[in-house]
């Protein structure tokens, strides 16, 4: 039962620390903005500035060899943008977003349907539109185009094709992607200036303050801008809580598991107390004809170690089935999508518990067998 609890626990810990990291990434909190200054703040004023960088592919392909392996970067301008249907009256309000590349990971723009844009479609500006899950259902609702593949739809006044369907998001907008090309064509007018931004998607949240360093360090080569580019990071301290609580979370559960491990291990220790008892004749006899002390310790330990190992796998898969058991009453209670996780550390943990377990509560009833007189031992009945 102790090992069954343990398993279950670390199971549920790990299930828990990969939802919680499916939120961070697609709330983009492992994101890093790029974005040029483009209003200085005067007497409390947001002041627009005379002009500001204008950030170029190549200074995208310079910041992705900055990041290596440890983020990926998309060079993208958004803003608003009106999709009208084969229902002018009531058209859908969008935030359109146009890449420059189609991310390789990353970003949130895991497609679910459909494809996404090719090379000379990001170049030529072809009129071409992927949407998010959430507008593809809007409009599906109202029974208008643009809820399935090959649909047309007009964004600002130009036809496009849906090319793609986005898998399902917690955004609070209607989503719409273009090609980097048309962005022109298909954001709505802004009251103010507007330029491309770079965003950094960190693979691993733990390395978002290093990489936002290395960030700061490639902004600040280009001399030239002199103090025109902010970089941000969305969400440190909210990666730093989330982190903190879930290792709250596997240390307090932990603590309840140490109990049912406890109580398993004396356990173990009665049963094999009793064991040397009954088995004092055979001690005795074995101690006769040549085994030594360190034999009859051996042999009880080992017999320990094998009742915790063997109690121990039935345990782990009786904690797996809870585990994943508890993480479908979740689901269906909350419609939260926590799943439990099997990890190799799991297996480990579980199996060291094991062998530590019969090691520390086999020691003394091996001890004690193994420091019977052979005289004694052969004698009693």
């Amino acid at each position: 039962m102790g090992a069954a609890s343990l398993a279950a626990v670390l199971a549920l810990g790990d299930g828990a620390e990969a939802f919680a990291r499916q939120r961070i990434e697609r709330e983009g909190l492992q994101a890093i903005r790029v974005a040029s200054r483009m209003h200085d703040e005067v007497d409390g004023q947001r002041v627009p500035r005379a002009s500001w960088v204008t950030f170029t592919s190549g200074d995208g392909a310079g910041l992705a060899d900055a990041m290596a392996t440890t983020g990926h970067v998309r060079l993208s301008l958004s803003g608003p943008g009106m999709i009208a249907t084969s229902d002018p009256a009531h058209p859908r309000a969008a935030y359109v977003t146009a890449l420059h590349a189609w991310p390789a990971t990353g970003h949130g723009l895991a497609l679910a349907q459909g494809r996404a844009f090719t090379e000379g479609e990001m170049q030529d500006g072809a009129p071409v539109l992927i949407v998010s899950d959430k507008l593809a259902r809007a409009l599906a609702e109202q029974k208008q185009p643009g809820s399935r593949l090959g649909d047309r739809v007009r964004l600002q006044g130009v036809e496009r094709e849906i090319v793609g369907i986005l898998k399902e998001q917690p955004d609070r907008w209607l989503v719409g992607l273009v090609p980097f090309g048309s962005a022109d064509t298909s954001l709505a007018a802004p009251q103010g200036p507007r330029a491309p931004e770079l965003l950094v998607h960190v693979v691993r949240a733990e390395e978002i303050e290093a990489v936002k360093t290395r960030i700061d360090e490639w902004v600040a080569r280009h001399v030239e801008w002199n103090d025109g580019v902010s970089v941000v990071a969305y969400g440190p301290q909210r990666l730093k809580e989330v982190r903190q609580g879930i290792l709250i979370f596997k240390m307090l559960m932990g603590a309840f598991t140490a109990i049912s491990l406890l109580v398993g291990g004396i356990g173990i220790m009665n049963v094999l107390l009793a064991s040397v008892l009954e088995r004092t004749r055979e001690i005795g006899i074995r101690k006769a004809i040549g085994a030594r002390r360190r034999d009859i310790l051996v042999q009880f330990l080992v017999e320990s170690i094998t009742i915790a190992s063997v109690g121990s796998a039935l345990g782990v898969v009786l904690g797996l089935v809870g585990a994943f058991g508890v993480t479908a009453v979740i689901r269906a209670r909350t419609e939260a999508l926590i799943y439990a996780a099997v990890t190799w550390e799991t297996m480990a943990v579980s199996a060291a518990a094991s062998v530590i377990v019969g090691l520390i509560f086999g020691t003394y009833p091996a001890l004690r067998a193994a420091r019977l007189a052979p005289i004694d031992a052969i004698q009693r009945e």
